[in-house]
């Protein structure tokens, strides 16, 4: 009789140890990971950051002469790739312009490959570069699948 009482606590003690390690497995729920973002302190401001280095007037100048050439360089690499694209797709639309023998969805084409390329020349008048470029991409991405012969 000895041996029964021992073997009912070892399922008792095996099941208070399964619900203990239970609650603690899932107080990973509970707990709250990082802090909100609107109780994270502000940073200063870039201005305030960099006025406290000592050679701010010479990092900084630096910086905006390396930026002026550099900018200067990819300005020129990137008219050269819209005068690339340009030119490209407004040899194929002068093409299909010639052969007036368009298909409904080729003249579908045509026509949005004129749209893009009159919205091209329009960012270079207003020196937006990037939306220049992003659309005379389009553009000859577009007449390249015109096939005008």
């Amino acid at each position: 009789m000895i041996s029964r009482p021992r073997l009912r606590v070892v399922p008792v003690c095996a099941v208070a140890l399964l619900w203990a390690s239970a609650l603690l497995g899932c107080a990973h729920a509970r707990r709250q990971v990082g802090v909100p973002i609107d109780q994270r302190p502000t940073p200063p401001p870039p201005s305030a950051q960099g006025a406290a280095h000592p050679d701010f007037d010479r990092v900084a100048s630096t910086r905006e002469s390396t930026a002026a050439t550099s900018t200067a360089t990819e300005r020129e690499q990137t008219l050269g790739r819209i005068v690339a694209d340009t030119t490209a797709a407004s040899a194929a639309v002068r093409k299909c312009a010639a052969s007036r023998s368009l298909l409904p969805d080729q003249q579908s084409v045509f026509d949005t490959t004129q749209g893009y390329l009159v919205q091209a020349r329009a960012a270079l008048r207003r020196n937006e570069l990037w939306e220049a470029e992003s659309l005379a991409r389009k553009a000859r991405q577009l007449a390249l699948s015109l096939e005008c012969h």
